[in-house]
């Protein structure tokens, strides 16, 4: 490869290496989830996993779980939703949502929630 040749190739790689250093890159993980759906559309001890299904989607994960005022192991359908951003290959900004539904066998019987997520 002869020096001018040499010397454009360097110039487009080291352009490159700038231009990609100050790109903003935007990710997301999960699928958010409308919070005031659990209010509006489900209603405890009536509502039914199909309804919760309907309503929020499939959820991320299952599993069981107790809490201090229960006397035994309820069903858990949690839900996770993240969203960040890079700069510069920097993490800039960062959230997150939990969602964790409770069933009751067959019935709805309540959320938690925890969320850093902007409006």
């Amino acid at each position: 490869m002869n020096a001018p040749r040499l010397l454009a190739y360097g110039l487009v790689v080291s352009a490159s290496l700038m231009v990609s250093g100050c790109i903003s890159t935007r990710m997301e993980m999960g699928r958010r989830v409308d919070a005031a759906l659990l209010e509006t559309r489900l209603r405890i001890g009536e509502s039914t996993r199909a309804d919760v299904r309907a309503a929020l989607g499939e959820p991320n994960g299952r599993g069981r779980g107790l809490l201090p005022i229960d006397t035994s192991a309820k069903t858990i359908w949690s839900y996770y939703y993240e969203e960040s951003t890079i700069e510069s290959n920097e993490l800039k900004d960062s959230r997150r949502m939990f969602l964790w539904v409770y069933l009751d066998g067959d019935r709805y019987d309540g959320y938690m929630w925890f969320s850093s997520l902007l409006k």
